[in-house]
């Protein structure tokens, strides 16, 4: 059975991306780990970690392995040598067969810097592994109201909507106490509409695949 990362630019934007996605997968027992390479918090000293215990929380919900929040500087995150290795290490301690990651045309600059580090880092850690094993990557939306792109899958969350929605609402620093109130989380909330309604149901999460997807068995499609 696949190992699964999961990658965010701070903790919150893999829930909200992928949060219904992901209680399936560890419904079925999937072993997932959300990597945030950010707390998420704008102060320089970046110490408080208010937001790191909003994720503890948030985990829990998504019944996840392990989540590892790295503390590269949110409002100065780069692309550099030195974070494009880190990840790279985190690849190789954890051999994932799926990596999920924000989509790279996305406009918001930090989720773009976070698609761009992954990418580099699968490349860097194939050209150190001589016989590395196939990670099929998929892209997420981390902010789709910015783009419109035609998704590669659909996955039909209709029945995770309920939790993903409670893992949501631990991010109070984000969403505020009282979230049905909060533009973000409706606009979130009214794209997993969109997307379930493409599918024929009620709420849905939409991926990129830049390459094509292999199906043994077409009967899963059917």
């Amino acid at each position: 059975m696949a190992t699964i990362i999961a990658f965010g630019d701070q903790p919150g934007q893999v829930e909200a991306g992928l949060g219904g996605t992901i209680l399936k997968l560890t419904e079925s027992t999937y072993q997932v780990t959300i990597v945030d390479l950010t707390n998420g918090e704008p102060e320089k000293n970046h110490q408080s970690g208010y937001r790191k215990r909003e994720a503890v929380k948030a985990s829990r919900i998504l019944g996840i392995d392990e989540r590892i929040t790295l503390d590269y500087p949110y409002l100065e995150l780069r692309n550099s040598t030195e974070i494009q290795e880190g990840i790279s290490e985190i690849y190789k301690n954890i051999s994932p067969g799926i990596v999920f990651i924000p989509y790279s045309i996305d406009t918001q600059p930090r989720s773009k810097i976070t698609a761009e580090i992954c990418d580099y880092s699968i490349e860097l850690f194939h050209q150190k592994d001589l016989t590395p094993a196939k990670i099929k990557i998929f892209y997420y939306f981390a902010s789709p109201l910015a783009y419109f792109q035609k998704p590669s899958i659909i996955v039909d969350i209709s029945k995770e909507i309920e939790m993903k929605v409670e893992a949501l609402k631990c991010y109070e620093s984000q969403f505020g106490k009282n979230i049905q109130n909060n533009a973000l989380f409706e606009n979130t909330l009214q794209l997993n509409r969109y997307y379930g309604m493409l599918i024929d149901k009620k709420f849905g999460e939409s991926f990129v695949s830049k390459e094509p997807i292999y199906i043994q068995n077409i009967e899963l499609i059917i």
